[in-house]
């Protein structure tokens, strides 16, 4: 995992948790710094900064000799104060999370199985026989043993910082284990499944797996939490970017999609910082950045005295810099996003289209029929995508789509290796057909499956236009079969 702000004070409330729930006690010493990297999957520096927090706090004492100590004292009923509080406070959150698991990682977790190495399922099953390893640990590292094959370090936070809201605080202590179905079986399933190639069979496991956390989860709150929800829960939250999110990427897509839709017509000048400042009620600076962003992507030009033009949408990908190694971090970014929502949008999308009245969607056929009529099919994806981010019952899903499209905005850099506006809306126009007509039919599992076909083709599509640009990494990005058996 990389070193980041958001990391170190993630890691920091784990082991705070962990303290107060008595996983260890005054006097009891923490795993060494290193350890904690380990077992956590995070880098040395960010577990450090955990460390060095907590002792600034006064929990724990830190030495050379003696590593870190616990230091504070808290009684039996401290301590069950804190478990209380801390599930009340999050108790929609984690059933909403859990409720999300299955759409959002069922089928990446079983294309991360099906295309894992001999190597990787040897290492699986040696976990599962390391008695020794203590329960949220061994669920870090399973992840990066269940996903790795993806070759995806934006999945591997999300799927991280999840498993940290959710399996992490519950796990922390072994007496939780006993509201949880006994799963001693699972990894020899998964594993005679994989060796045997049992496709099909390893998806029910899977989903089944996933599915029956929910049911735990009420066990445990119906048995163990008697503390009412508080009235100011905590929420799931969750960054594509690996610093927290700034308002100048929203708005930079923002007037992405203004241009790509006509309303700034090529060879036109935007506003001037200073208008677009006082029509947004935001800072000149997230102006000034978000045009920058704009630049980067080959988008548009300024010019002193005279403006900022809109540059042609063929020319995008030449007015690019593509030796910039921050566009280079966003494109891969933006292909690894491109990814979690190839493998997640079928499950994703038929949820989210079987939640809605009748109303709302003959609404979402009446404005893809308008996002048509534009003649940008290019736009047809984040489109879709958004309106499932906007609609979709779960709020994790919503959290997670909403992050995952920020990147979309990298993909403006490519748009001059896509051909000409006539050929593209060449390419889109079978997609606009399934997808009507599927809505007008309400047969969403059609609609999912056209859908899923149609981010496949632009992950397809955007690993080969990098590749042509000579971008490192490409190869690992693994492009999901179409055929799920």
């Amino acid at each position: 995992m990389e070193n980041s702000t958001e990391l170190r004070k993630v890691v920091y409330n784990v082991l705070l948790t962990q303290i107060q729930f008595g996983t260890y006690r005054y006097g009891e010493k923490l795993p060494n710094i290193e350890e904690t990297s380990s077992l956590l999957c995070v880098s040395v520096d960010t577990a450090r900064a955990a460390y060095l927090k907590l002792r600034d706090g006064g929990y724990i004492t830190l030495s050379k000799k003696v590593g870190a100590t616990v230091s504070v004292k808290l009684s039996a009923q401290e301590t069950e104060q804190f478990v209380q509080t801390f599930f009340s406070m999050r108790k929609h959150a984690i059933f909403d999370l859990a409720a999300s698991m299955f759409p959002l990682f069922g089928n990446v977790q079983w294309n991360g199985l099906k295309n894992a190495s001999s190597e990787t399922l040897q290492a699986m099953d040696r976990l599962s026989r390391e008695v020794s390893t203590s329960a949220p640990y061994a669920i870090l590292t399973h992840i990066n043993q269940k996903y790795s094959a993806l070759g995806n370090a934006l999945l591997m936070r999300l799927v991280w910082q999840s498993s940290m809201f959710l399996h992490v605080p519950i796990f922390s202590f072994t007496d939780n284990l006993q509201y949880f179905e006994p799963s001693a079986d699972y990894l020899p399933a998964v594993m005679t499944l994989c060796r045997n190639k049992d496709w099909p069979s390893l998806r029910a496991e899977v989903e089944r797996t996933m599915k029956r956390l929910s049911f735990a989860l009420n066990r445990f709150y119906e048995t163990r939490i008697t503390a009412p929800p508080a009235e100011e829960e905590i929420t799931f939250a969750w960054s594509s970017y690996r610093k927290n999110q700034q308002l100048c990427y929203s708005f930079a897509m923002e007037l992405l999609l203004s241009i790509s839709q006509g309303r700034y017509p090529v060879g036109s000048l935007l506003p001037t910082q200073k208008e677009l400042a006082v029509r947004k009620g935001i800072s000149v600076s997230t102006v000034r950045r978000a045009f920058e962003l704009l630049d980067s992507v080959g988008a548009i030009k300024s010019a002193k005295y005279v403006g900022t033009k809109i540059l042609p949408f063929d020319k995008t990908t030449e007015n690019s810099d593509f030796t910039n190694p921050v566009l280079r971090r966003r494109l891969l970014d933006m292909t690894e996003s491109l990814q979690i929502l190839a493998l997640s949008c079928r499950e994703v999308s038929l949820l989210t289209l079987s939640s809605l009245d009748g109303a709302s969607v003959r609404q979402l056929l009446r404005e893809l029929d308008s996002n048509r009529k534009r003649q940008r099919g290019e736009t047809l994806s984040y489109f879709i995508l958004k309106s499932i981010a906007e609609l979709a019952p779960l709020q994790t899903i919503r959290t997670v789509y909403s992050e995952l499209l920020l990147q979309f905005f990298w993909a403006y850099a490519l748009r001059g290796m896509e051909g000409s506006q006539e050929y593209i809306n060449r390419i889109y126009a079978p997609y606009f057909d399934a997808l009507a007509e599927a809505l007008q039919k309400a047969d969403y599992s059609r609609f999912s499956a056209a859908l899923e076909e149609l981010i496949i083709y632009e992950l397809r599509s955007t690993v080969n236009y990098l590749s042509q640009l000579d971008f490192p990494g490409m190869e690992n990005i693994l492009i999901p079969d179409e055929n799920r058996n």
